[in-house]
């Protein structure tokens, strides 16, 4: 079967489930990459496993569900992608442009650290 035909034999339900399961790991393994990015223990962004966790999401979302408790499943998962989208651009326009963003840590102990409260541990 080439890529982007219709597969005759309708999907079955283990078929997507295991297909959401699998996105929920992604999604797991891209979150930790991005927090191990922003905390300087990767060099750059991982651009690479974003893009599969899209491609997977794009793929999954032509699909056709059978059943409102996959497709809802599915929508938790879509919404938390985008939901980490948005906070990882924003984070790295923050890195850009050399200030603390969303994802900094110790941004909430920043005032007190600038009157001497807290040190550095």
């Amino acid at each position: 079967m080439g890529r982007g035909t219709i597969p005759l034999v309708p999907e079955t339900a283990e078929d997507i489930d295991q297909e959401l399961q699998l996105l929920a790991i992604e999604l797991k393994r891209i979150e930790a990459e991005y927090n191990m990015f922003f905390a300087g223990r990767l060099p750059t962004p991982p651009r690479d496993t974003r893009a599969r966790v899209s491609r997977m999401v794009a793929r999954i979302d032509a699909r056709h569900f059978a059943g409102y408790g996959d497709r809802f499943r599915f929508s938790m998962l879509q919404s938390r992608f985008a939901t980490f989208v948005n906070l990882w651009d924003r984070g790295l326009r923050a890195k850009e442009e050399g200030r603390p963003g969303p994802l900094h840590t110790g941004a909430h102990l920043q005032p007190y650290r600038s009157h001497g409260c807290v040190t550095a541990s």
